[in-house]
């Protein structure tokens, strides 16, 4: 199971800087929530703080003690850290890059991990450059100017071909996290790919998509075990699968797209609407709706519906009814969560204008799924 995979990330950044803020971000946390990092002025902590996601425990964001202090010393930092038991470094910096970041990206290599580099507050930045030329401000002129000083402050000090992103830390479907998200996709091992994939904000339409895609991907391997372990029959239909089993793997692909009641919650008060108006535009089950009853009704509606399945799938059909019927019963209910996933996204862009994706279409997304 993707959620039962683990993950460790170091999050590396001198005092003052916003690690909590992007901890928290990442972790659709407020400051005031239980379990978000502290943010404004806290004292120093000397030893690695562990904050793990909310609804994956086994991914852990870790506040590393701060760094670049009179005396710091990068080799001595790693060698305390026991990098070992982190699967990636994300070094932050508000400003500029120096020579103790530098240093550490060398040791952090040296010691076999992989390491990239956040600039974080871009749109603080982006505003002083826009109240200082009001009349000839380019947002991507400038975005282009802050990487290429990024660029430059670390190959002055010998890093070569640095890995930079612009984030914001408070609005991550902004600017490069897609591109992190991207990057560790490719760099990562597949299963702490996923696990990262699945603990990201759905803060895009294109991570839902990502997401949707993944849980596709998988569809076959979890209706051959539901198929083959534990089985019960279905009433009135010639199909054996382990019920239980779908109805926890249902459960948390709602729970992976914010369809349950916590984040629904969460989502209304960050929109300031009832969140009754937000259930109103998801048509699928929230997670605790899942039920073994609902999951019999969906598998006897696609039952009398022709199998659903992928051409290099059709000839599995042949070993049983059971298997077609429900993969094409998950693959229907995950591209219904996801579609429900975008109308909530549409109304928390609307609710912030500014602060849609460019270049993407909610309603081409519809559509191609066959939903509107």
């Amino acid at each position: 199971s993707l959620e039962n995979i683990s993950l460790n990330v170091a999050v590396i950044g001198e005092l003052g800087e916003d690690r909590a803020t992007f901890i928290n971000t990442f972790r659709d946390l407020c400051e005031e929530d239980e379990g978000a990092a502290p943010t404004g002025k806290t004292e120093a902590h000397k030893t690695p703080v562990a904050y793990p996601h909310p609804k994956y425990p086994k991914v852990i964001l870790w506040d590393l003690p701060e760094i670049g202090n009179p005396g710091f010393s990068a080799k001595r930092y790693v060698e305390k850290m026991d990098v070992a038991s982190y699967d990636f470094f994300l070094i932050i910096a508000s400003q500029h890059f120096r020579s103790f970041h530098a240093k550490l990206a060398h040791y952090i290599k040296k010691a076999g991990k992989g390491y990239y580099f956040v600039r974080s507050k871009v749109e603080a930045d982006l505003e002083l450059v826009r109240q200082s030329n009001p009349s000839s401000f380019n947002e991507m002129v400038t975005l282009q100017k802050i990487r290429e000083d990024c660029l430059q402050d670390l190959q002055a000090e010998k890093v070569r071909s640095p890995k930079i992103f612009l984030i914001s830390s408070t609005l991550l479907s902004k600017y490069d996290f897609y591109l992190l998200e991207e990057t560790l996709e490719k760099n990562l091992d597949l299963p702490k790919s996923h696990s990262f994939l699945l603990a990201t904000p759905n803060s895009s339409h294109r991570i839902l998509e990502k997401k949707k895609d993944m849980m596709l991907d998988h569809l076959w391997l979890v209706a051959v075990v539901a198929c083959g372990i534990q089985t019960e029959a279905i009433p009135d239909i010639s199909v054996v699968c382990n019920v239980d089993l779908l109805v926890g793997t249902m459960r948390g692909y709602c729970i992976s797209f914010g369809l349950e009641e916590e984040s629904l919650r969460r989502t209304a008060e960050h929109v300031v609407q009832p969140v009754e108006q937000l259930k109103a535009l998801v048509r699928s089950p929230l997670a605790a709706a899942v039920t073994k009853g609902l999951v019999v009704e969906l598998l006897i509606q696609a039952a009398s519906r022709a199998p659903n399945l992928p051409k290099q799938l059709v000839p599995m059909a042949s070993v049983g009814l059971s298997f077609a019927v429900v993969y094409s019963m998950l693959k229907t209910f995950v591209e219904d969560v996801a579609t429900d996933a975008h109308r909530l996204l549409v109304k928390v862009f609307m609710s912030h204008k500014g602060t849609s994706e460019p270049g993407t279409s909610v309603s081409k997304v519809l559509e191609n799924q066959g939903h509107s």
